[in-house]
């Protein structure tokens, strides 16, 4: 086992010893989706409105999922390993702490497909949810969202001096991004001027391209092109701007 795989591995033990973490990134996607199966079951919509709120669903946990990652852990666990010295003394090591943050990308990325395995399993085999009807958008979607979500958490890592200062700047990010993004609400029932917005976020465009690929359409260019752009930037940013000490 290479120097990084080992890594790697201390990195996930350590991760899974916060319950609560494991908790809210992978079990709550997983109880959002029951609760609104219980929600839109028991409701008197159209056959139209449901089918919309059966992609609508999954592709918000999903997003959710990733949003959660990207903005309070990633940046919450790198800061607080500058805060303690943990970075300083790797530079010094044969592991270099770029390994540290390789692996810390590849936990939470690998806890984002575990979350979306079980939203996609639960929701069809507990909740008789559909799956995406277009599934290389939705493999596209994901990677996408994904590489642009946790790129805006490694600006939040680099910007942070502490991990107070990153939980409080990945919390200003969060909500905002949950009301723009059409978390609370459908896009469809947010103010045009609301919803132009959320297509310009990551957590947006992750939502709506989710969705488009939930009800068998390719994702709409501009979503696409908006994580493909957030990505190259906050990737490139993030590198310029990330200290180890």
């Amino acid at each position: 086992m290479t120097g990084r795989s080992q890594l790697t591995l201390v990195e996930t033990k350590l991760f899974l010893r916060d319950p609560t973490a494991v908790f809210f990134v992978i079990a709550l996607p997983v109880m959002l989706l029951g609760i609104f199966h219980i929600i839109t079951t028991n409701s008197d919509d159209t056959p139209d409105r449901k089918l919309a709120m059966a992609a609508f669903v999954p592709a918000m946990a999903m997003s959710m999922c990733l949003t959660m990652l990207s903005l309070n852990l990633l940046p919450t666990t790198l800061a607080t390993y500058r805060e303690k010295g943990i970075l300083r003394r790797m530079a010094a090591s044969p592991v270099h702490p770029v390994n540290l943050l390789l692996a810390q990308l590849v936990i939470n990325l690998a806890t984002a497909v575990v979350a979306a395995v079980l939203v996609l399993g639960v929701g069809r085999f507990a909740f008789d949810t559909a799956l995406p009807e277009q599934v290389p958008a939705f493999l596209l979607t994901f990677a996408l969202g994904a590489w642009a979500l946790f790129s805006v958490g490694l600006v939040v890592a680099a910007m942070a001096p502490g991990s107070r200062a990153a939980t409080s700047i990945g919390l200003s990010l969060l909500f905002p991004s949950l009301f723009f993004g059409g978390v609370f609400l459908p896009k469809e029932q947010l103010p045009d001027t609301v919803a132009t917005i959320g297509d310009y976020t990551p957590l947006g465009a992750t939502l709506q391209a989710l969705r488009d690929s939930w009800e068998g359409h390719w994702p709409q260019t501009l979503h696409l092109v908006v994580l493909a752009t957030v990505g190259v930037l906050c990737s490139v940013l993030a590198s310029r701007l990330f200290r180890w000490q």
